[in-house]
């Protein structure tokens, strides 16, 4: 291997997509990845975490079963039995490996490969390719703060929260009240860890409108978890087998382990961008044009690498622009519609802007704000937490963002999201027929009262 079309940098999500798309259309693609095809989201985040998370909520459930009038004498959580179903679950996503890339003729490379010209890229084993394009989907790592005694490790990652093969912590300690802290938090604390979160902002998950995270909030605090918002940590210690985190004012917190989610960086520390024309602004993110170009015209960025939006259907969305570049029938990427979800009990799930962001922006705001508690499904079942709430612009009816907290919460807001790729205001999808009993009737209720409707 000499010479390539395409060289892709990474075999996660988004390196998978370009890699599979370009060698089906016929070029010749290469694709290097150093660690695990399928990357974090399969192996190390969003497909373990959601198995977990499954257990967690079934647990949850158990534990209400007399609500139900269903006896479970006791309720033990078995961690080893969890983490083999999990393990069986991966294995079985990612057991294609390289196979499904090579049927398309496609080369896949099991080592690293750093970046040292617009069209060059050298691998582990010392050998350089030649590519006429190369596609940056090096994924991230955790972004650890610079704070004393962190930098001697030791703590978990999202990666050892899930493969730490050890036992169940007496006491948890979770730097961050992000996604990942927070569906870490209710994980291990439904299966029988004491949980403390530390967050240096004033709320839970910081991106999601305010009633969101006052909401989920409360749900946790629900649970027996420890919340301390607007805490700064000066100094993290081992004590033992264990931690100590000093908190500005006085405070310390003691764990068994420690768990820091303080957010990702890109991996693109170790290739030499100056060479290859690839130039970053002043956070760090690769400077890109529209379809995903960076200021090298032959070297694309997409997925986490972007240093923006790290989700994995981001990624996949930024695999087509790229790809469609490089096939020459271009598309500028377009993230007016960004849904996120955070797949904690209840599911906390956002699409556009918060009413504050609204408001900031100088936009006259209309909101409807629809309670699942008065709706008959979730009287019935029994889950009548959260809510729906719509932002509008109260002079044409557009919606600007929608917020749900509930069961299902994800599900619901595939609506949110069409109407507002649609523009479709929300007066249309207010007096739309929704099914009864269902939890959409809330949906429809948020979207009426945001319109003006009764």
């Amino acid at each position: 291997m000499e010479k390539v079309d395409v060289f892709v940098i990474g075999g996660g999500g988004t390196g998978s997509d370009v890699t599979y798309t370009l060698a089906g259309a016929g070029l010749r693609v290469a694709m290097a990845e150093r660690d695990r095809l399928g990357g974090e989201c399969a192996h190390f985040g969003c497909d373990p975490t959601k198995a977990m998370l499954k257990s967690a909520r079934v647990a949850a459930l158990a534990r209400r079963a007399a609500e139900f009038g269903v006896r479970v004498p006791s309720v033990e959580v078995d961690l080893g039995a969890v983490m083999r179903r999990v393990r069986r679950l991966v294995d079985e996503e990612t057991a294609e490996g390289a196979a499904m890339f090579e049927r398309r003729g496609a080369l896949v490379v099991r080592q690293s490969a750093r970046l040292t010209g617009p069209h060059s890229v050298r691998l582990d084993d010392g050998s350089v390719v030649e590519a006429d394009r190369v596609v940056l989907a090096v994924g991230s790592r955790p972004a650890v703060p610079p704070i004393e005694g962190l930098r001697e490790g030791g703590f978990w990652t999202n990666r050892e929260a899930i493969w730490h093969g050890g036992g169940l912590p007496n006491t948890l300690a979770i730097l961050g009240a992000g996604a990942i802290g927070v569906e870490f938090a209710q994980i291990y604390a439904r299966f029988g860890s004491r949980v403390t979160m530390v967050e240096a902002l004033d709320r839970v998950l910081p991106p999601e409108d305010a009633d969101s995270s006052a909401a989920i909030r409360r749900e946790l605090e629900d649970e027996g978890i420890e919340i301390l918002t607007g805490a700064r940590v000066t100094a993290a210690e081992r004590r033992g087998d264990g931690w100590r985190l000093r908190l500005d004012g006085g405070r310390a917190v003691d764990a068994d382990r420690l768990l820091v989610a303080t957010g990702r960086r890109p991996n693109l520390d170790e290739h030499d961008l100056d060479a290859a024309g690839v130039r970053l602004d002043d956070h760090g993110r690769p400077v890109l044009t529209d379809t995903l170009r960076t200021t090298a015209t032959s070297v694309w960025a997409g997925g986490d690498a972007t240093g923006e939006l790290p989700f994995t259907h981001v990624g996949g969305y930024e695999a087509e622009v790229i790809v469609a570049d490089i096939l020459g029938h271009p598309f500028p990427a377009d993230y007016r519609v960004v849904p996120r979800v955070t797949y904690c009990d209840p599911e906390v799930a956002s699409v556009g802007l918060t009413e504050e962001q609204a408001r900031a922006a100088g936009t006259r705001v209309a909101v409807g704000l629809a309670r699942f508690a008065e709706g008959t499904r979730s009287f019935l079942e029994g889950e009548q937490r959260g809510h729906v709430k719509i932002v509008c612009d109260a002079a044409d009816g557009q919606i600007l963002g929608g917020h749900i907290v509930g069961e299902t919460a994800g599900e619901l807001l595939g609506e949110v999201v069409a109407a507002m790729a649609g523009r479709v205001p929300a007066g249309v999808i207010g007096r739309a027929i929704h099914p009864y009993p269902t939890r959409s009737e809330a949906v429809r209720a948020a979207m009426r009262e945001a319109a003006g409707g009764d």
